[in-house]
């Protein structure tokens, strides 16, 4: 964790300011980049006179490795654990049942398989700028709210070196994408929920956030945290599930998919897991390879579009989109009505909304108004 996050940082409980306390643990790295000084204070020297340039450089290769993160309001202590803070309010949890802590034992499953030196791969943050037709990246300084193992964050801030991103993530993929940033100088990992946001209102250019919110107990609530951290005139890019009211070849597989969840999400995420790479190959040969056949000609290129999983390139290659279909213990979805109805709610104007080519869903952008106050 870079001392320049402490600035940004607020108590999840209070929204004070936090600062680092007691014994710390600290690494010097000498990862090259942009220099992104402080605004208000200096988090290193404990001062509110920012210092000059060369000690800004000095404090922006200081990694916190370990310590604790206390509010200067209400005394709340958070930990920060293998230089990524830990931010959670457990009241959330408590609200949404179990939930939420089955959520992040789930995604932490999935986005912690693998090697966190696999390359990223931003074919999401690809099919979302060819969708809405401009980059996703605005400004100074943005966030991505659930960035799984880092591939759409790592994406951003190599192609947008100068612009300031802190990715979040409520799942132990945190790690892998703290590993894919560290020489990254403008990347801040942040372990906590979409609902309960722990960065200060009004502070970023761009929000981003792919296939999260209806993963959760309140999407509304959770595009509400989102918006609240933009600026006034700052721009939100979402992917939600659509519900295929208008295609019959997705709508009936998808009915016999939420009734086969009433199973499938009690099971443990290990098990599920082997389950879903054994099935991915059938659905790779019944949906997959037929449909990009089908692509190639003009005459079958419309019904292939409406194929389910339709996207697959390999054998086992739908076993994490298996594995969140039939595991994820909250999954939501939108016509279009709905979803405009859900930015309009979180008032957000300049609307687009937008169907992926190649990966069923909405792509969707809106504008935080500058009165919205939220």
């Amino acid at each position: 964790m870079k001392y320049r996050l402490l600035e940004l940082l607020q108590c999840v409980r209070c929204r004070g300011d936090l600062e680092l306390a007691g014994e710390v643990t600290r690494n010097v790295t000498h990862a090259p980049g942009e220099i992104f000084s402080c605004k208000r204070f200096c988090s290193l020297d404990r001062t509110p006179r920012i210092p000059d340039i060369q000690r800004c450089a000095e404090c922006s290769r200081v990694d916190v490795q370990t310590g604790t993160l206390t509010c200067r309001g209400c005394g709340h202590s958070y930990p920060v654990i293998q230089s990524v803070p830990w931010l959670f309010e457990r009241g959330c949890e408590q609200r949404s049942g179990n939930l939420l802590s089955d959520t992040a034992a789930l995604y932490s499953h999935i986005w912690s398989t693998g090697s966190p030196d696999a390359p990223p791969h931003s074919a999401h943050l690809d099919a979302m700028e060819e969708a809405l037709g401009q980059s996703v990246v605005h400004g100074k300084i943005g966030m991505e709210a659930g960035s799984g193992s880092g591939n759409d964050t790592t994406a951003m801030a190599i192609r947008h070196p100068s612009i300031e991103l802190i990715s979040l993530d409520i799942s132990e993929g945190v790690y892998h994408t703290y590993h894919r940033t560290t020489g990254l100088s403008n990347v801040h990992v942040v372990r906590a929920s979409v609902l309960s946001i722990p960065l200060k209102s009004d502070i970023f250019d761009f929000a981003y956030s792919y296939g999260v919110l209806h993963h959760t107990t309140d999407p509304e609530g959770g595009l509400r945290e989102v918006v609240r951290v933009l600026r006034g005139g700052g721009v939100v890019s979402l992917y939600l599930y659509e519900d295929h009211a208008d295609n019959p070849w997705k709508a009936i597989p998808l009915r016999l998919i939420n009734a086969i969840r009433v199973v499938t999400t009690k099971l443990n995420a290990r098990l599920l897991s082997g389950l879903c790479y054994l099935l991915s190959p059938f659905v790779v040969l019944v949906f997959s390879i037929p449909a990009r056949i089908m692509f190639r000609y003009q005459t079958t290129r419309r019904l292939a579009a409406q194929m389910p999983f339709n996207f697959g390139n390999s054998l086992f290659s739908l076993h994490t989109d298996l594995l969140d279909r039939f595991g994820a213990p909250v999954e939501l979805r939108y016509g279009r009505e709905e979803l405009v109805a859900l930015l309009e709610a979180c008032r957000l104007c300049n609307l687009v909304t937008t169907k992926l080519r190649t990966i069923a869903g909405w792509a969707s952008r809106g504008v935080k108004r500058a009165e919205a106050g939220l």
